[in-house]
C-alpha cells in the first residue's frame, strides 16, 4: 500500500492553521492567517486585515497533482479609504495584467475572459473588478464599510 502523509499545524490562539495532505494520487495545501498571500497585487496603503464571521483573513490553497491542479490565494482588508479611492487603485494595478472588467454583479468567464452579469436594479453596494483567463485570473471585490471601505483580493490559477 502506498504511502500517505496527513500534517495539521495549528497556532494556540487559532489565527493560523496549516494543513498538508499527501497521497500517491495528489496533494491539498491550506495554510490560513498568513500575512501576504501571493495575489500577484499590492495591498491597498494603509490596509488592515480583517476577519470574516470568525473566518481567516487570508489564505492559500493548493489542490492538485503532476497533472491538474488549483491555486487560490485570498485575502481580505479594511482601509479608512473610500470604495472609489480603493476601486481606483486596483483599476490601474490590474491593467498590468489585462484589460480590466468591472461589475456590479457577478463575474463569470465566457470564451476565458470575465464578462460582467449584472442584475437589473441590483441593490448590491459591492464592485467586483477581474482581470485575466478563467485559468489564471485576478478578483478585487470592494464595499463600503463605515467610513471606509472594505475588499478582497483573490488570485485563482488552474492547471491543465
Amino acid at each position: 500500500m502506498a504511502a500517505c502523509s496527513v500534517s495539521v499545524d495549528q497556532d494556540e490562539y487559532n489565527s493560523r492553521a496549516d494543513v498538508q495532505i499527501r497521497t500517491p494520487v495528489g496533494h491539498v495545501s491550506v495554510q490560513t492567517g498568513q500575512q501576504l498571500p501571493d495575489t500577484g497585487l499590492a495591498i491597498y496603503p494603509g490596509s488592515v486585515p480583517v476577519r470574516q464571521h470568525r473566518e481567516a483573513e487570508t489564505a492559500n490553497v493548493s489542490v492538485g497533482n503532476s497533472f491538474f491542479g488549483v491555486r487560490v490565494a485570498a485575502a481580505n482588508f479594511a482601509s479608512d479609504a473610500s470604495p472609489h479611492a480603493v476601486l481606483e487603485y486596483y483599476r490601474q494595478a490590474m491593467r498590468a495584467h489585462g484589460p480590466v472588467t468591472e461589475c456590479q454583479g457577478n463575474i463569470d468567464f465566457r470564451r476565458g475572459r470575465p464578462v460582467c452579469h449584472s442584475k437589473l436594479f441590483s441593490r448590491s453596494r459591492t464592485l467586483q473588478l477581474a482581470v485575466g483567463t478563467e485559468a489564471r485570473h485576478r478578483l478585487v471585490s470592494v464595499k463600503p464599510r463605515g467610513n471606509g471601505s472594505e475588499y478582497s483580493v483573490v488570485f485563482v490559477q488552474v492547471k491543465s
